[in-house]
């Protein structure tokens, strides 16, 4: 009797019971097992099934632009070392340290300041907020590689300013890998894909370390060559970053995604499928530059109805909402005890609000039109959109009859 063993698809053992014991045949190849074995290093358990579609092409683009930002971060962190006087006799140990006390400090007050202001931002926005960070920890960079060249009390300034952005890349871009990662997990393994991740980025920075070294060589030579490198990297870096966050299908609904989805809805009375969203998705500029803007969790003090027409407002749809006009904004309040199904379908209508040009302060949906929003919900459910929660931007702002 013989059996085979087959480790994620691929077949690497022979089990034959012959009545006189066990006996194993390895029938794997020299380059199946080398394979295997970097899969097994570098790739989720399970890969490709255990992850999303667009796991492996996200995953090229970020490691070719780790790569360059590591690069790049050796032409940064020689020209601190410059500009701390390493090599300068002057110099007093001294005064570096409460430089460097100084630009860390910078940077913890930031991250504090970042998180509290930006940090429910970030899941509604991961794509924008990802390409955020790395612009600016370009930004930071190009500072580091002017540093040297300003006077001495600019310098301290010039660092705490790097030290600043470095701080908001760290929230922003964290923060932001951790939605991805969360995305690209599709089995509930998110630790191994986060860790998976880090062993590719360790690889692409050992990698980087091997070209850095001949790189500071060729940089020593002339300040033109150093600035030239940096261009061009900075450049391909952007670029790598852009395509990884271009490639990225989210399922979930932010107020981008579901804008868009929405247009298309009201003109061609069918829903697009993540695919194609994503692939017309402005994240850069965000859900404020599709429309007028939509504010979810708003307060009901900007509001001042008749008495009759809030009644008329709270008898409808089991008054789990109010929509309604303010200035150039259409805003939505929510009742206590709402949910994210709440949300998703008072978004439908403040977005039908939006475009329209009546003058009522109040908008109320009748009938025909929460049955419209039913089929618009399957719709969405049968392409593939996730339903489960609405990263929206909700406040947790809610109102409650006393």
């Amino acid at each position: 009797m013989r059996f085979k063993e087959d480790y994620d698809g691929t077949t690497v053992n022979e089990i034959e019971f012959d009545g006189h014991g066990t006996k194993i045949l390895n029938v794997a190849k020299g380059h199946q097992k080398l394979s295997s074995f970097l899969k097994e290093v570098f790739l989720p358990e399970g890969y490709p099934n255990s992850v999303s579609k667009d796991y492996l092409t996200y995953q090229f683009w970020d490691t070719l632009q780790e790569l360059c930002s590591t690069l790049n971060g050796t032409l940064a962190s020689h020209a601190i070392f410059q500009g701390m006087g390493v090599g300068n006799s002057k110099a007093s140990a001294l005064g570096a340290t409460y430089t460097w006390l100084m630009k860390d400090g910078s940077g913890m007050i930031s991250n504090i300041l970042f998180a509290w202001s930006k940090g429910t931002l970030l899941d509604i926005d991961a794509k924008r907020w990802r390409l955020f960070a790395d612009v600016l920890n370009d930004i930071a960079m190009f500072l580091d590689l002017l540093s040297p060249l300003a006077p001495p009390y600019l310098f301290t300034f010039a660092m705490c300013c790097t030290s600043v952005f470095r701080s908001l890349v760290g929230v922003a871009g964290g923060c932001t890998r951790a939605t991805i990662k969360q995305h690209q997990a599709q089995c509930n393994n998110m630790a191994d894909v986060s860790a998976k991740d880090g062993s590719q980025e360790k690889l692409s920075g050992l990698l980087g370390l091997v070209l850095s070294m001949t790189l500071i060589n060729i940089i020593s030579v002339s300040p033109l060559i150093t600035w030239a490198t940096f261009s061009l990297l900075t450049v391909l870096h952007l670029y790598f970053n852009y395509r990884a966050c271009s490639c990225l299908v989210m399922k979930s609904l932010n107020p981008t995604r579901y804008k868009v989805i929405l247009d298309h809805w009201f003109k061609e009375g069918n829903v697009w499928n993540p695919e194609q969203v994503n692939c017309v998705e402005p994240f850069i500029l965000g859900h404020r530059g599709i429309g007028k803007h939509i504010v979810v969790g708003a307060s009901l003090g900007d509001l001042n109805p008749s008495r009759s027409d809030l009644t008329d407002t709270l008898d409808t749809n089991d008054s789990r909402y109010i929509i309604y006009r303010f200035n150039d904004e259409v805003r939505i309040c929510l009742k206590s005890g709402s949910n994210h199904t709440d949300q998703i379908e008072a978004y439908y209508f403040a977005y039908m609000a939006a475009q329209q040009s009546s003058d009522s302060t109040i908008i109320i949906s009748n009938t025909d039109q929460i049955s419209a929003h039913q089929k618009f919900l399957s719709e969405m459910s049968r392409e593939g959109w996730d339903l489960s929660f609405s990263p929206l931007g909700a406040s947790q702002l809610r109102y409650s009859l006393v």
